[in-house]
């Protein structure tokens, strides 16, 4: 007989309510409570109410959707992080910076950069005067420390540091007797043992006056000489074998500054002699500049400049003499240059000719032409002018066993005025002798051994004047610069252009500015809203 379900029975629980009392079920009672529980649970589900059941099932969806949310966010926080972090690296080692000024104020020049990767082989360390947090609060100096940081980044030969003085006292012990102060530049090359300072003056080329201005007001600055002085320097430290040139003094020379500021920007080492107090001219010097002296030499002096070319017989010297319409007669140095088959006339060179002057105002002032040599290669057709004012004639002579060539000559349409005409006023330009001149003869003379030495003559001192050297569309700097770099063997020298303080904008052409508005005002908004409508309808249609 089958056994009969016994009907499961409540436990009895007494009238004392602190006392219970459970009535211990039977054992098949205990082994078929599963079953019925079971049964009961689908009874109970199928009797709850259907809001019920569908509270549940989005409960758990919920519950999805709240922990896929968590590991989204978690992920892209962690995304973010990791950008972050990956940009600061690339920042240090790439230039991610945008330079949107009009002049380009902070970004190098070409020939900067050129210099940089393929001219600088020896590591250069450029130190800053100041920490980097002070240094750059002022904006001029901003602009310094940014360029600066640049020519870390084009090369790795550079490395910029930031030294405080009041923190590192014993860094002025290596410069003793030289002036170091706050926002100085130290450029340093360590397998030379050179070393340049640069002050705030030299790289924001100011001129004594305004650096009183600037020193007062601190702001007084008008274009930036950076990368001029820097690389300036870095061609002067690194130079192991420094081509060295004196300039003449005692002899009322005029002023030649624009021209010492060219060559050592350049590299070359200046010094100054006086051929009246010297007894001879240092062996180991390489070129003498005679810049229109205004007192004539005697033969005591022009024995030294001789005796110098000769150099005990196996030449290889130079000497660069400059005349001047403001010299009076000077027949030793006459003599001196007779005997290198050069002689410079005593007269101004005009020009007839309206469209080779320079200005209507004056006939002295006026284009030139280069001719090609070895000395003018670099500069022989370029597109710039060649600009000369108050210039003398210089003839070549057949008297002289010196090989002469002209570097430099007027154009057609030139006439000489005399310097020794005592009435201007009856000077007739169209009686006055026209034609071509010399402006530049140089003359060269070899030793047994085929070495050269040269002396250069020039008709004018104005050539190399800051004046004409300043026009932008003039190569007179590029001319000499690499005059001397052709003579002396050097590399072809740096010319940078000077940034202008003025040029801080940021300058937009009307493509550019069409496209920023079509970009910015239709296709992102576009972008944005077709993404936003289309996560909407997904998730409608989930």
């Amino acid at each position: 007989m089958s056994k009969k379900k016994k009907k499961k029975q409540l436990p009895e629980v007494t009238e004392n309510p602190k006392t219970v009392s459970v009535e211990e079920p039977a054992p098949d009672a205990v082994e078929e409570a599963p079953e019925e529980a079971a049964n009961n649970s689908e009874q109970t589900e199928q009797t709850l109410p259907e809001k019920t059941v569908r509270r549940k099932k989005i409960n758990t969806r919920s519950l999805k959707r709240g922990t896929l949310s968590v590991v989204f966010t978690v992920v892209f926080i962690a995304a973010v992080v990791i950008v972050n972090v990956i940009v600061g690296v690339l920042s240090e080692r790439l230039d991610t910076a945008a330079d949107l000024t009009g002049g380009g104020l902070y970004t190098l020049d070409e020939t900067t950069e050129r210099f940089l990767q393929n001219r600088l082989n020896t590591n250069v360390t450029v130190t800053v005067l100041d920490s980097e947090q002070s240094f750059v609060q002022n904006q001029n100096y901003k602009q310094v420390s940014e360029i600066l940081r640049r020519m870390s980044m084009v090369s790795d030969r550079v490395s910029v540091d930031y030294i405080n003085l009041d923190q590192n006292p014993n860094y002025t012990s290596r410069f003793r007797g030289e002036t170091l102060d706050s926002d100085y530049i130290v450029v340093e090359c360590e397998k030379t043992g050179r070393h340049r300072i640069i002050t705030p003056t030299d790289y924001f080329g100011l001129t004594s006056e305004e650096a009183m201005y600037y020193y007062y007001y601190y702001d007084y600055v008008t274009e930036y000489q950076t990368e001029q002085e820097v690389v300036s320097a870095m061609l002067y430290v690194t130079d192991e074998a420094p081509v060295r040139i004196a300039f003449t003094e005692g002899f009322g020379e005029t002023d030649s500054y624009a021209l010492k500021n060219l060559l050592e920007k350049n590299g070359y080492q200046l010094e100054s002699i006086n051929l009246l107090t010297a007894d001879e001219i240092d062996p180991e010097i390489d070129f003498v500049v005679v810049h229109a002296p205004r007192i004539d030499l005697d033969n005591t002096q022009l024995a030294k400049l001789d005796k110098f070319l000769d150099n005990n017989g196996e030449y290889g010297k130079s000497v660069f003499y400059f005349a001047s319409v403001t010299q009076p007669k000077t027949p030793n140095i006459d003599g001196f240059l007779s005997d290198w088959g050069i002689s410079v006339g005593f007269s101004d060179i005009g020009q007839s000719e309206d469209k080779y002057r320079i200005s209507s105002l004056t006939m002295f002032a006026h284009l030139q032409q280069i001719c090609y040599t070895d000395f003018t290669s670099g500069t022989y057709g370029s597109s710039l002018y060649t600009l000369g004012a108050d210039l003398r004639p210089v003839y070549e002579l057949s008297n002289s066993d010196a090989d002469t060539k002209v570097l430099m000559k007027t154009f057609d349409g030139a006439f000489l005025y005399p310097l020794d005409s005592t009435d201007s006023e009856k000077f007739d330009v169209e009686s006055a002798e026209h034609g071509e001149f010399n402006d530049v003869v140089a003359a060269t003379k070899y030793s047994s051994d085929g070495t050269p030495s040269r002396v250069f003559a020039f008709g004018s001192d104005q050539l190399a004047s800051s004046y004409l050297m300043a026009y932008s569309n003039a190569n007179n700097a590029e001319f000499f610069i690499n005059l001397f770099d052709s003579v002396s063997g050097k590399e072809a020298g740096i010319s940078i252009t000077p940034k202008s303080a003025y040029d801080i904008y940021f300058e937009m052409d009307t493509k550019t500015a069409n496209t920023l508005a079509v970009m910015l005002c239709i296709v992102i908004p576009v972008c944005v809203i077709v993404l936003g409508i289309a996560v909407w309808l997904r998730r409608r249609h989930r």
